[in-house]
């Protein structure tokens, strides 16, 4: 499962379900609210919605000045948003299934450099 963002030229980016979670979660948790529509926030969980330029770009913002800072290279971002520097070793966790996400270094760069050249709406799906 992933998400898929697609910018209005059809450019597009695939997000894995377990990396999306915790950059969901992020945003989710920005004090004060990152976006004002609280509605717009959940559906980006799973999909379905837009984002306008400005969405996009305070998004994007956010992503660059206050997550890619904590998260250097190798590592990643885990559900509880702590940071490690070993790497995920694929295992699916049934009895704690927070472990079974984390944001990567990686993953989130490209997050914040699709977000920088798409062109809005960015259907995100």
């Amino acid at each position: 499962m992933s998400i898929t963002l697609t910018d209005a030229d059809g450019a597009s980016l695939d997000v894995n379900a377990w990396n999306w979670g915790v950059l969901h979660y992020t945003l989710a948790c920005c004090t004060p609210p990152l976006l004002p529509d609280e509605e717009l926030l959940d559906q980006l969980r799973f999909g379905g919605v837009e984002l306008a330029a400005a969405e996009a770009a305070e998004i994007r913002q956010y992503l660059l000045a206050v997550v890619l800072p904590r998260i250097g290279p190798g590592e990643r971002m885990l559900a509880d948003l702590s940071v490690t520097n070993v790497p995920d070793d694929g295992t699916f966790y049934r009895d704690d299934p927070a472990k079974n996400y984390s944001l990567s270094h990686e993953v989130l760069v490209s997050v914040i450099e699709f977000l920088g050249r798409a062109r809005p709406p960015i259907r995100v799906g």
